[in-house]
């Protein structure tokens, strides 16, 4: 029988080792890299301490806000690492020359950016609160803690953990945009112009992004619970996640315009704009297939039904396969 205890010890001691594999690279910054990767592992320590906060007691050193704090000092550099790439291979090569010109001017201020900004993450993983936290997961890895819930069978108590996550990205308000339900129905409200749409109205969508995120890394803590079929619906939610993001990333884009070059990316790099919104309409009509499929009461039923029931770990001769009780302290 595989307990919680199991899984929450299996969560912390990877990504804690992934967050630590991946420091060096971070403060030598010869390879990005290492930023997305160890900003991935504490995003997803830090999930793994929301999930299992009643089943493990952690030293004062480890919390949830620390480890936020840690991995939103990466989160900005990480981001401008994306957003350069992009710059420079997907859309420079393609412009005139008066575009790569403006283009370039901006990559640069964000160059500066980024290195103002990874100074100060690097101060933080230098400082005692980073130590700290460092010295509390390597301490509770070593001599582990558990609450009494602890003990119950992952099979068992997985559904209760996952469903009240899962049921409220279900009623984010992202899936409500742009339709108006007539009875039991949703009426599809034509938007004639995605992308100025999303300039103006899509930061609900950028939220459900967020909230798909997160409960994909939940869902991920329980893989070894359940089948195939609960694999390829935390792939669908990572699938949902970068399909939201890309429409976001135009968003981005018009904002470092305006807030790095204090200029209209549309009169300023009419080409870029429209490269953008192509990209925009294209991955708009994707997402209203998404968005009309996760509406659908054959859809969400088939997502709550899948949780409820994980199969059970049953061994050869009949019996539950089994690890040793976990010992809960006081």
């Amino acid at each position: 029988m595989e307990t919680l205890g199991h899984i929450a010890y299996a969560a912390f001691e990877k990504y804690y080792r992934k967050i630590s594999k991946h420091e060096p690279g971070v403060i030598r910054d010869r390879d990005v890299e290492a930023i997305h990767q160890m900003r991935v592992g504490l995003r997803r320590l830090r999930t793994a301490l929301e999930v299992f906060c009643n089943t493990v007691r952690l030293p004062k050193g480890v919390s949830i806000q620390r480890v936020r704090a840690i991995a939103g000092s990466l989160s900005p550099v990480r981001d401008l690492d994306v957003m350069m790439l992009a710059l420079k291979e997907q859309y420079y090569p393609h412009l005139p020359r008066p575009e790569q010109q403006q283009l370039a001017k901006l990559i640069k201020k964000l160059e500066k950016q980024r290195t103002e900004l990874l100074q100060k993450a690097l101060q933080l993983l230098r400082s005692d609160r980073y130590r700290k936290l460092q010295q509390g997961l390597e301490e509770w890895l070593a001599a582990p803690q558990y609450r009494e819930i602890a003990n119950l069978p992952t099979e068992l108590i997985a559904p209760d953990i996952l469903l009240p996550l899962v049921c409220q990205l279900l009623l984010h308000p992202g899936w409500q945009v742009a339709i108006e339900w007539q009875g039991d129905r949703p009426l599809f409200l034509a938007v004639s112009n995605p992308p100025q749409w999303l300039q103006t109205a899509g930061e609900d969508l950028h939220d459900l992004r967020k909230q798909a995120k997160r409960v994909r890394y939940q869902m991920e803590l329980f893989s070894s619970v359940y089948g195939d079929t609960f694999t390829e619906q935390v792939d669908a939610f990572a699938q949902l996640q970068e399909l939201l993001g890309t429409l976001h990333d135009g968003v981005v884009l018009h904002d470092f315009f305006r807030t790095q070059l204090g200029l209209n990316l549309r009169q300023a790099s009419p080409c870029l704009a429209e490269m953008i919104a192509l990209e925009q309409t294209r991955q708009w009509q994707t997402w209203r297939s998404v968005q009309q499929e996760y509406l659908s009461p054959e859809k969400r039923h088939q997502v709550r039904s899948l949780l409820l029931m994980p199969p059970m770990t049953i061994s050869a001769n009949g019996n539950s396969l089994g690890h040793p009780m976990i010992s809960s302290a006081n």
